[in-house]
């Protein structure tokens, strides 16, 4: 059975995209808080947040991890680690796109390379990653579909406006962007690597 959880992270707007039991990490256990969300864990140095506000972050939060400010890996990675532990599935990041471009990178190559099952959402946009498989969409707000090759990979896209039959795509291959549903069922098939999956609409879509 899937067991959904949400990372809020410093960049939220509130929790509204949030699915499942809440993890806080760092200043996004303070906008869970300032929303009255209760949180499984908050997690992160803290170090941006005022003694009250970290108060705060404690009395909704079921536990508190306190990480030391000078470490090997982000917060939003250490509060990945912590939810996979946990047997979480998917794991959802919301917060962790726009502002610091180096932040935003830092946590794309999360989704693309921690083999963990992470999607990346916003309200315009949502990513992960597929391995080989067989895998079905359907329509949805999110209008476009982009597939990018984080793996050297073999795929045929059947029920989309671009369709593909057994592609061998690499890295930097920029064939898969902007496609779109064109069925109410489009189906993926991976024989071999790995692909990130961007949905997205336009503002004012």
């Amino acid at each position: 059975m899937l067991k959904p959880c949400t990372i809020v992270l410093g960049l939220a707007q509130d929790c509204a995209l949030a699915e499942g039991d809440l993890i806080g990490a760092d200043r996004g256990a303070l906008i869970c808080a300032q929303a009255h969300r209760r949180m499984v864990m908050a997690i992160g140095d803290f170090d941006s947040v005022t003694p009250p506000q970290k108060e705060l972050i404690r009395q909704y939060a079921d536990q508190m991890q306190v990480l030391p400010a000078m470490k090997d890996e982000t917060d939003a990675l250490s509060a990945l680690r912590w939810a996979a532990g946990q047997g979480y599935n998917p794991m959802v990041l919301i917060g962790g796109i726009g502002g610091r471009q180096d932040h935003q990178l830092a946590n794309l190559l999360l989704v693309m390379h921690q083999k963990l099952p992470v999607i990346l959402r916003e309200k315009n946009n949502e990513l992960f990653c597929l391995d080989p498989g067989r895998h079905v969409f359907h329509p949805d707000a999110r209008r476009f579909i982009s597939f990018f090759a984080v793996e050297p990979a073999v795929l045929t896209l059947e029920g989309f406006l671009y369709p593909l039959d057994h592609y061998v795509m690499d890295r930097g291959d920029t064939i898969g962007i902007s496609n779109e549903i064109a069925a109410d069922e489009a189906v993926l098939t991976l024989d071999q690597g790995r692909v990130l999956v961007v949905r997205s609409r336009d503002d004012g879509e």
